[in-house]
């Protein structure tokens, strides 16, 4: 029997490498009943350092990397998102070769994707909305289903406004919402905002800024928010 695989997409400047690392206690959770696939995003922004701690304490710090990210925003009379079209076009491809996908695991602007891909694939579920939804949409025709959880640490939705009817309809996958109470690179309010797009979602917040904690009460948090969705689930510790 094949595992259900759950999406990871990493934070802006950083890989699927890195993400790897950041979420190394749900892998441990999670490995032995689901498959998680890291995607590196498709927008080059630089070779930069690894400057957090994650891999302070870890030997799975890899030896050269790039930085990655699923658009680069730039500023001016109009907003631009540069990137996003490709970055859309790549998970549109890997939904297709490597799904199906029960959910999606996405951390700062990773979230925002994630939060972007169930909104894509509800909309398009919904005969109504088949085609383009005001300007961002998949590129191609993606037969995958809506999704069924969201799982997003220290995220944020599009601030653009020609973006902003993607948060039209409330967005039916359950959802976990990670913040850090003192985290300085997304404000409380952008997080909350994006809770605010789904239907019913949850909230686990933990003393900490913006990554995503590696204690036992996160874990818990997740299993607890996963048993509807993974089996196994509930024998484990």
């Amino acid at each position: 029997m094949h595992k259900p695989k759950i999406l990871c997409l990493h934070g802006f400047a950083e890989s699927a490498s890195v993400f790897r690392i950041r979420t190394r206690a749900l892998r441990a959770l999670l490995a032995p009943h689901a498959e998680l696939i890291y995607l590196d995003a498709p927008v080059n922004i630089g070779d930069l350092h690894l400057t957090f701690q994650d891999t302070a304490d870890t030997q799975e710090a890899p030896g050269d990397f790039t930085n990655l990210g699923w658009w680069w925003k730039r500023a001016g009379k109009h907003i631009e998102l540069r990137g996003l079209g490709l970055s859309l076009a790549l998970v549109a491809k890997t939904l297709e070769e490597q799904g199906p996908f029960i959910g999606i695991l996405g951390f700062s602007q990773g979230g925002c994707l994630a939060a972007i891909i169930a909104a894509l694939l509800q909309q398009q579920h919904d005969q109504k909305h088949k085609k383009h939804v005001h300007g961002l949409a998949f590129p191609v025709e993606v037969s995958h289903p809506p999704v069924k959880f969201v799982i997003v640490a220290g995220a944020f939705p599009l601030d653009t406004a020609e973006h902003q009817a993607v948060y039209g309809e409330k967005i039916q996958a359950a959802s976990l919402h990670m913040m850090g109470a003192y985290d300085t690179v997304v404000a409380a309010e952008s997080s909350q905002k994006l809770m605010r797009c789904f239907e019913a979602p949850q909230v686990f917040e933990f003393e900490g800024g913006h990554f995503i904690p590696q204690t036992l009460q996160c874990s818990r948090t997740v299993k607890r928010f996963l048993r509807p969705f993974v089996s196994g689930l509930n024998s484990t510790v």
